[in-house]
């Protein structure tokens, strides 16, 4: 029996990728065993390529187009054989002893429906991951920057050792290891979400269900911050704000995601007239077009 099934997305990012399964193939997770699958999501680089030629092993599933972050995992959810299954961003890379640990970790812990491992910056530095459920407030303070009056970084938990399991609300989709009984119970990640807050919400329903989630920082993986979506900066963040909607409108109700809604308009509003003092007619037309997608109705998943 396989115990550890890696999916791992990838659009146009075929060096991260090659990158992120060199690191996976130096990784003995012994005396575990570990299948590798990889979703391209209708690459127009030399990323099929350079799967089939450099790493036979890995079983390539290919979509026809960008089916976005949820519904790409899907497919490799689907076809995936591990007890454990692990969503992995094709801008990380595992560092030694990660694989083992994490399933070890999910051995050892039965009622646990889900973890995360430490995330790394390149530079070594802390990424912090594992914290509390999105709300109206955290969210109004990302927007305004008020938090910065209390810390310096809205995803750092004062006083928190970082270096200690902790059971959390969500952990980042970067690296995520989930039970197979509890994806059998949830079901995969909500295709409606195209790219962010999909690993929010699955961990939402993992806790509804009555699954702990924890953060497992023995397990360490470097993840390249926003890797996977600067070449779509637009679409990035357009999504960005339609997932926003999406959650608060189907964990919240309706009154929560005006609010959110009302939270984007304002945002764009400031940054267009901030645009227009600076003379900045790129930025403006960019914030526009944010402005007149923040105001558009959300539509339901094909």
């Amino acid at each position: 029996m396989i115990d550890l099934s890696v999916i791992i997305v990838t659009y146009n990012t075929c060096d991260l990728t090659r990158r992120c399964l060199r690191a996976l193939a130096a990784d003995d997770p012994s005396p575990f065993t570990v299948e590798i699958i990889v979703v391209d999501n209708g690459s127009t680089d030399a990323t099929s390529a350079m799967l089939t030629a450099e790493f036979p092993t890995v079983r390539l599933l290919q979509n026809q187009r960008n089916e976005g972050f949820a519904r790409g995992n899907n497919v490799g959810l689907a076809t995936a054989a591990g007890r454990y299954l692990m969503l992995l961003n094709s801008d990380t890379e595992v560092l030694p002893g990660a694989l083992r640990s994490l399933i070890t970790f999910m051995d050892a812990h039965p009622a646990v429906g889900a973890c995360g491992p430490m995330l790394l910056n390149p530079d070594g530095s802390l990424q912090p991951s594992g914290r509390k459920l999105p709300t109206l407030w955290s969210v109004f303070q990302d927007m305004t920057k008020l938090y910065q009056f209390q810390r310096s970084n809205l995803y750092v938990e004062t006083g928190r050792d970082y270096n200690q399991p902790k059971q959390v609300e969500e952990i980042s989709g970067a690296a995520f290891v989930v039970r197979r009984a509890v994806y059998t119970q949830v079901g995969g990640l909500d295709p409606a979400f195209f790219a962010y807050y999909e690993d929010v919400d699955w961990c939402k329903r993992i806790g509804d269900a009555g699954w702990s989630i924890y953060y497992a920082p023995d397990a360490r993986v470097v993840h390249l911050w926003q890797g996977t979506s600067r070449q779509t900066s637009a679409r990035a963040y357009a999504a960005g704000q339609d997932s926003l909607r999406h959650y608060f409108t189907k964990h919240h109700g309706w009154a929560s995601a005006f609010v959110i809604q009302a939270l984007l308009v304002g945002k764009e509003l400031l940054r267009i007239i901030g645009c227009l003092i600076r003379c900045n007619r790129d930025g403006l037309a960019f914030h526009w077009r944010m402005l007149r997608n923040a105001l558009t109705p959300l539509r339901d998943a094909a």
